[in-house]
This record gives C-alpha cells, structure tokens and sequence, in this order.
C-alpha cells in the first residue's frame, strides 16, 4: 500500500509531500491543476520510462519518491539477496536534466528493468490510455490467463524454442544440400590436405624447440665441454670428498661437525650425479643437419598452411574437426535430413500439445471471465449487454510466444444489434465501464495492493457514475483505491479527498494539494455538481451525496 508520495520539481509541481490512506481516495481539481501529473509520477515509481521534460524550468533533476507499506514477499525475491525484505518499499527515482536516470529501492540502486518487473506486486495504474487498449485483441490474453496458464506458458515457451532450433536446423539442411554438391571436392581436397598435415599445437612447439637446440648445437656443446674440463682438470669432487674425510675426523670432537659434513656429504653426491648426468649427454652428442632439415622443413608446413587458412594452429585444428563434419554431413545428407526431420516434428508436436493444453483451459476460463464480465457490466448500468469471447480457429496453429491463440470480444451493448468487435461498437463512456469491468475482476484474481484509476469515469454521468462510484468502492474494500476524477458521485463515495489546485508565485505556476474535512468536501462537490459554482442547491445536493455514501 502506497503510504507516503514527496514529489520535486517534476513539471509544475516544486514541492509536494501526500499521506495517503487505504481505503479509497479521490483527487479532484481543475483541468490543468496536476491531478494526472501525480499519477505520472507514481507511474515513475511502477517502472514507467522517465524524460527529461517532466523537469521543471530551470531546475536540474526531478526527483520522487513512494513509500510503500507491507510489500507482497515476491517483491524481494525477485529483487535477490542484495536488498533485504523491510515491511517497508521504498521507490526513489531520480531524473537529470542531461537525460539520464536513477532507480533506487531502499536506497540500493537497481534497474529500470528490475523496477518494472516488480511492479506488477506493487499495483496497477489505470489510465484513458489504457482503456484504448480494449481496441487492440493482443491485449485479451492477459484478461482470461492465471497462475496455471502463466507456468504452462514457461513450459510452452521452452518447447517452443527447441522446435524453432530444430526447425531452424532442418531449414538450413534443405538449403545447403543444393550448395554441397559444389563444395564437395573442395571439402575432400581440405580434408586431405589437414589430415595428412596432423597439425598440433604442442607438436609445434616441441618442433621449435628442436631446432633451436640443434642450430645453436656449437655453442651448446662448447660449454657443456668447458663445463665438465672445470671438474676434471681442477678434480673438484675429488677435492670436496676430500673435504667431507676430512670433517669425519672432527665429529668426534664436537657433534656440530657431524651435523656439516652430512650436509655437504649430500650436496657432494647431488653434485656428483649431476655431473654424471651432463658428462652422460655429452657423449651421445650427434649433430645430424639432415635433422634439422627435416624439422624445419616441417615447421614451414606449418607456417605455409597456418598462412594459408589465415588461421593459428589451433584454429586450424578446430577448421579440420569442422570440415570433417560438413563433408560427414554431405555424404550423409540423407540420414542426417531424416534424423533434423524426426527432431523437428517431435519438438512440434510437443510444443502444440502444451500449446493446445493452455488453449483449452482459456476456453473454460474465458467462459467464466464472460460471466464474470457481464454481471460487472450489469452493475455499471449495462444490463443488456451480450457478449461472446470468440477464439480463432487453430485447425493450423499459428505458435506465438503466448500459445497459439487469438481471441476477440464480440459485444453489443443494444438490443437488436448484432455482435461486433468490441472496439467497433463501443463508445467512450461504455469502454470505460468495459475496463473497469475487466479491472475489477483482475484486481481480484491478482491480490493487488494498490490500484490507481485516472479518469476512468471519463464520458459518463447520471445513474451510470452512481455505479462507476459503487464499483470502485467495493474494489476499494480489497486494495487501496486512488482515483482522480470529474464525477462529484465518485468524489462522494471516497473515504478521502484531496484538491489539487495551481496558483502563481513569484512570477512561477506551481501546484497544491489539500486534504479536505467534511466541510470542504461539501464545497468542492458543489463546484463539481455546478460547473465550478457554488449555489446553495449545489451545496445541498453536496450535502446529500456525501450523507448517502456514509
């Protein structure tokens, strides 16, 4: 429940701070004053794309912030570990002049994309744009679907992405089978050539490091030769054996002289193998040009195809492991194209059995939701509506991303009429009672907290507001209702008023709100009742309608 709105330089509005109530609550106000900019602001909060002309003349940013109260748990799992659940929301958004945006949720930053997703557990904003909505068929899914179509819907959607990937697959097999038989000896002619090549990263690697051992084999064997003259001419392990007989004959004089002549004892035997080792290689010293021929004949295979296919060796593997397989593919083709055909049609037929499983749980939900409407339209002064929620034929099913229906409501609001598509036949007036006839049913089905209608009730008068007022007060008793409004019936039902109004200082327009006692409400519905006049009958009947709702 939205409990507190402080809205900044946002438009004509500088400074506004509102407490709002559950219940249901009215703004009125002159055309013009800022009723509709407080549901723009709100509508930041719920996700709604900002711009930089709601910023105020001359000032650098807007900024608004809600605070919503006891939000729904699925909020805070959506939004993950990094903002922990509070029984209280808060919704900040922040709009700069230079076009940039911030979203903040109890004063973590996330994204626009985040706060969007959210937003359906926040509420819902019902707009004149949202009534026009009802021309456009796309939109009835959502009025017929619940929780069981929406999980459906997850499977579906899965399904249907592996039949288009497998179709897809299917699609380029047909394709490229007129292109292989060109490509065919070109494939064979590369697939030749690399594996008689056998290219390896590590082959190529030992391979220079082979011929830079042999091409500098001179000046290796030189140094090895006067590495092993030091230790024969000088006698250096004879000298340090020596040494260790030596140290033997101290150790029984002091123990330390044990402890040194066992460590050098070891560094003797360690030094002694390694020149074992190193005279040992020397004598098999052979320098065979013929080797270093060969290998560097090799390694300009290398450089030759590795220049060739304007590729690494490693890529060049990877091409070779490629081109196997498109010419396994070709010489293939048959069983490979009946194997894409059996993958395609089993993913199809999986995903049309999910997709008819959902269609036919809209049939049955869409005969409730056609009760369901027609009792609500009964209620708004429409009782002699016929309606019928016509399903398209799905005999070749069309896959879309929500199943493969379509629907259209087929309605008439006269008798004698015949049923036409809804957006052909109805007025403003019966489109706005048509919405609010959806919406209270929605709001029922979705547990919303907060639902805010702004001139829902736009084109109506007479006994037909009286219902309007009726049926946004008993949604009202499940979710917070805010309304802005035109009709003094609906500003009489409420639980709370406010006035929006804009007066001029300092040379500047700025908007203000006041939230009216009983006394004000009997003169702000007279106004409403006489045009902006206040008359004693107008007063009176005030008086009466604000009695009459108690």
């Amino acid at each position: 429940m939205l409990i507190s709105l402080s809205v900044k330089n946002f438009a004509i509005i500088d400074n506004m701070q509102i407490d709002f109530h559950d219940a249901m609550t009215v703004l009125t106000g002159e055309t013009g004053a800022g009723k509709s900019l407080i549901i723009d602001a709100i509508g930041l909060l719920f996700g709604k794309r900002a711009s930089s002309e709601f910023i105020r003349f001359g000032e650098n940013k807007a900024t608004i912030e809600g605070v919503f109260f006891n939000p729904r748990k699925e909020i805070f799992e959506l939004l993950g570990e990094e903002i922990a659940p509070d029984e209280n929301l808060i919704i900040k958004r922040e709009i700069f002049a230079n076009g940039k945006s911030l979203c903040k949720i109890n004063n973590n930053a996330v994204t626009l994309a985040q706060l969007s997703e959210i937003s359906e557990f926040i509420g819902d904003i019902h707009t004149q744009i949202d009534t026009q909505g009802l021309f456009n068929p796309k939109n009835y899914l959502k009025f017929i679907d619940d929780d069981a179509i929406d999980a459906e819907l997850l499977t579906y959607r899965a399904l249907l992405k592996a039949y288009r990937e497998a179709d897809r697959h299917l699609q380029d097999l047909l394709k490229k089978n007129s292109e292989d038989t060109q490509r065919l000896e070109f494939l064979k002619y590369q697939a030749k050539e690399l594996e008689k090549a056998n290219l390896s990263v590590s082959e190529e690697e030992n391979l220079r490091q082979q011929a830079n051992y042999l091409s500098n084999f001179e000046n290796i064997s030189q140094n090895v030769r006067a590495f092993l003259d030091i230790f024969n001419e000088n006698k250096v392990l004879d000298n340090i054996y020596s040494a260790v007989s030596l140290l033997g004959k101290l150790e029984k004089y002091d123990e330390k002289y044990k402890a040194l002549k066992k460590n050098i004892e070891d560094e003797y035997y360690n030094l002694s193998d390694n020149v074992s080792e190193i005279a040992g290689m020397f004598k098999k010293f052979e320098f065979d040009p013929s080797e270093l021929e060969q290998i560097n004949e090799r390694l300009g295979l290398y450089s030759d195809l590795k220049r060739k296919y304007k590729k690494t060796v490693a890529e060049i593997a990877s091409f070779r492991e490629n081109v196997a397989k498109e010419l396994s593919l070709i010489e293939n083709y048959d069983e490979f194209l009946k194997e894409a055909e059996d993958d395609a049609r089993s993913k199809y037929e999986a995903a049309l059995k999910s997709a008819q499983v959902i269609s036919e749980r809209r049939k049955m939900l869409a005969k409730e939701l056609r009760t369901q409407i027609l009792s609500n339209l009964s209620d708004l002064q429409l009782k002699n509506t016929r309606l019928e929620i016509v399903f398209g034929d799905t005999a070749t099913p069309v896959f879309n991303n929500d199943g493969i229906d379509s629907i259209d409501f087929l309605v008439t609001f006269n008798p004698g009429e015949p049923l036409r598509p809804l957006s052909k036949v109805a007025s403003g007036g019966e489109l706005s009672r048509f919405m609010l006839a959806l919406k209270t049913i929605v709001a029922g089905k979705m547990q919303l907290q907060t639902i805010i209608f702004d001139e829902i009730d736009n084109g109506v008068s007479g006994a037909i507001a009286y219902s309007i007022a009726s049926k946004i007060k008993n949604i009202s008793r499940k979710s917070q209702v805010l309304c802005v409004t035109h009709l003094p019936q609906v500003a009489a039902i409420a639980d709370y008023h406010f006035r929006i109004s804009k007066a001029t200082e300092a040379g500047r327009t700025i908007t203000r709100l006041e939230q009216l006692d009983h006394e004000n409400r009997v003169i702000e519905i007279a106004k409403m009742i006489s045009n902006g006049e206040v008359t004693l009958a107008s007063q009176n009947l005030a008086a009466e309608l604000l009695k009459a709702t108690k």
